[in-house]
């Protein structure tokens, strides 16, 4: 992942104007926005943000990422919110996008922010603060009655855009609390940026969000917070701009929290209206329950304050109503590609529940195409969960949709899908089956990738069958499709796929080389996953060698790099080697740290195929040193595999069981 120049097309889709390479404002904090022209849109200009590519291992950060996305989507369209057109996320999977609304700055202000439009010295007159403060005060109640319980947590200047149009828009829902649900700040107490010295930074600490001369007392001290919060703050702006100060003058930041107590630094100025000054005063009162109690109050009384002051009653701006079927379809897609983003971090339970919301939405507007892809979605979260029964019934509602379309590509991929949950079953014949039709129709309608794909999918069967040369086979078809067409990512895959089997076939000469050919590409195109995985082949190759110190080295590589990318799959799955390897050394017991370490990871993923594998290879470690302890991991273990249909080691734990209570005194 990297930052873009201009002239880039990010997604076959989005062309980037200007950067934060060369914009350092549109880079801030674990942001990065791109101004850029979305082509499928008639050249629609747009914002896209996205977090910066040091954030990519921080699950928390990416996590607060995707609800900022899933909170944009869901306020929908009002003319006092910046608007979220949809998210958007690359193939890969390591990039997501909220495809913003693209504000342009008014004439004479250097950028878009109400904090252009703030000079020290220089007051607002009470005519255009009103006027925006309506703006701010009407998106705030779009806002709370579209997600009852929400909390901005970060009302600031900076985060109300001024465009062209005169309206002030509300952007940036990245620390949007909803009350009643549990917030997560795990970070160290420091500033979001770089610079400590700007105060108009956001702070994140460990239960504490917001920016400090906007804050309420309830945000220092961790009590509850409410509409009220955001409402002190919206006192803030308003005091900023009546006056071209701030609220809070205090420049020490270690007296930032303290200054909210000890009353303010400035006094509200005496040649304001009197009716202006009680809504100020009201809007910052330390105590919350003494100030306003909600936007639609806050708005009777500006309403009231603007007819009196300017002569004239408000005139908000309709609320154009669109084409509402329209708008829950691109919600729709929006939520599949957030879901999928939490498939990408491992929080597949968060996932489904995102691809639930897009199948509902799918039924109520009857959209075949979206009730596809909800079911594809869901289908593999089931599979990555080791459920691959339920699985294979969101597949098969797949391909019924797909059959029904005529999306002979979807149908391809349906099967190949099907192929994938039958293999996790130990159903390989039935898999085969699927992925030879998934071929045919690949051949027919010419997609290489996907034949080359299929191909290795057989590759992969016929390896579970033990059919080594068969698997070779196939694996050097897949990997000359993939060479002819240029797919690297698929060049990759094919190369790794040799190398495992090499490793089954004991040429283990062989598969190191196959796996460094696979390491130097995945590294050549950045994709760390692969690079990950090919170093994780690598130490078993080298295990199985005799060079188990060397092969250590190469697992704990593979540790550091899931870490990295937020890969809880590949974690796990590095933990597991490295929990082998220790006991081939004889160190048991660090062996027992390690799976123990795994089994967290796999359970909090809830991967069951892997869980059941990890507590029978704890019980096999804990035969000698605690019988009762691997009796109860051997009983878990054949509990899952019964469960997930894998008779093979059903079998087995239960031969493994029958031996222990043999140990018993």
């Amino acid at each position: 992942m990297a930052i873009y120049p201009s002239g880039t097309i990010i997604n076959n889709r989005y062309e980037v104007v200007q950067g934060p390479h060369e914009k350092p404002t549109l880079a801030g904090g674990m942001g990065l926005v791109y101004l850029c022209v979305d082509h499928r849109e008639g050249r629609r200009p747009v914002a896209l943000k996205t977090f910066r590519p040091e954030y990519l291992p921080n699950r928390e950060a990416r996590d607060r990422f995707l609800r900022e996305g899933s909170t944009w989507v869901e306020l929908g369209y009002h003319p006092n919110i910046v608007r979220c057109f949809h998210v958007d996320r690359t193939s890969t999977g390591l990039e997501v996008f909220l495809v913003l609304q693209l504000i342009a700055a008014a004439e004479s202000k250097r950028d878009a922010s109400l904090r252009s439009w703030l000079t020290p010295g220089k007051p607002q007159s009470v005519e255009q603060t009103l006027l925006f403060a309506l703006h701010i005060v009407q998106g705030m109640k779009r806002a709370t009655e579209k997600i009852p319980g929400l909390v901005h947590r970060d009302l600031k200047p900076e985060n109300i855009l001024v465009g062209r149009d005169g309206l002030a828009r509300i952007t940036d829902f990245g620390l949007v609390q909803i009350l009643g649900l549990n917030e997560s700040d795990n970070g160290a107490a420091d500033w979001e940026g770089d610079n400590n010295s700007d105060r108009h930074r956001t702070l994140l600490t460990r239960g504490i969000a917001g920016t400090p001369r906007y804050m309420a007392p309830e945000q220092w001290t961790k009590d509850r917070l409410d509409v009220r919060t955001d409402i002190f703050a919206f006192g803030c702006i308003l005091y900023e701009m009546l006056t071209s100060e701030y609220a809070v003058t205090n420049e020490s930041i270690k007296n930032f929290a303290a200054n909210q107590f000890s009353g303010w630094a400035s006094e509200l100025p005496s040649g304001l209206p009197s009716a202006v000054r009680r809504i100020m005063e009201h809007c910052l009162r330390l105590e919350q329950k003494e100030r306003v109690s909600g936007w639609p109050e806050l708005e009777d009384m500006l309403a009231r304050v603007y007819r009196k002051v300017i002569g004239k009653p408000f005139q908000p701006l309709a609320v154009l109503k669109e084409n509402e079927a329209v708008e829950a379809v691109t919600a729709g897609w929006s939520y599949d590609a957030i879901g999928l983003s939490y498939c990408d971090i491992g929080k597949f339970e968060v996932a489904k529940s995102y691809f639930e919301k897009v199948l509902e939405i799918a039924r109520l507007q009857q959209n075949h195409s979206l009730k596809a892809a909800a079911m594809s979605s869901l289908g593999s979260t089931f599979f990555s969960l080791g459920d691959a029964q339920t699985a294979i019934s969101f597949y098969g509602q797949y391909l019924a949709i797909a059959r029904e379309l005529d999306d002979h590509q979807g149908e391809a991929i349906a099967q190949g899908n099907l192929g994938l949950a039958y293999a996790q079953l130990g159903e390989v014949h039935h898999a085969i089956d699927c992925y030879k039709q998934s071929l045919d129709i690949a051949r027919k309608i010419g997609d290489r990738q996907l034949e080359s794909r299929m191909l290795g999918y057989l590759g992969t069967a016929s390896f579970q069958l033990s059919k080594m040369l068969q698997a070779v086979d196939f694996f050097e078809q897949h990997l000359a499709i993939a060479q002819d067409i240029r797919d690297r990512q698929l060049e990759v895959e094919a190369l790794g796929n040799l190398g495992v089997t090499y490793i089954r076939m004991n040429e283990l000469h062989l598969a190191i080389e196959f796996l460094e050919k696979t390491l130097s590409i995945a590294r050549e195109i950045g994709d760390r996953q692969t690079e990950g995985t090919a170093l994780g082949n690598l130490g078993i190759a080298y295990r199985m060698s005799g060079k188990v110190q060397q092969a250590i080295v190469f697992h704990e590589q593979h540790v550091i790099i899931a870490r990295e990318i937020g890969d809880r799959r590949g974690e796990g799955e590095a933990l597991g080697n490295l929990g082998i390897a220790y006991n081939e050394l004889g160190e048991v017991s660090k062996s027992i740290g390690y799976l123990e370490q795994q089994l967290a990871i796999i359970q909090e993923i809830g991967n069951v195929q892997s869980i059941g594998m990890n507590r029978f290879y704890l019980a096999l470690m804990l035969e000698h040193s605690n019988p009762l302890e691997a009796l109860s991991h051997a009983e878990e273990a054949k509990r899952i595999f019964t469960k997930i249909g894998d008779g093979e080691y059903t079998q087995k734990a239960k031969q493994f069981i029958d031996y222990l209570k043999t140990l018993r005194p």
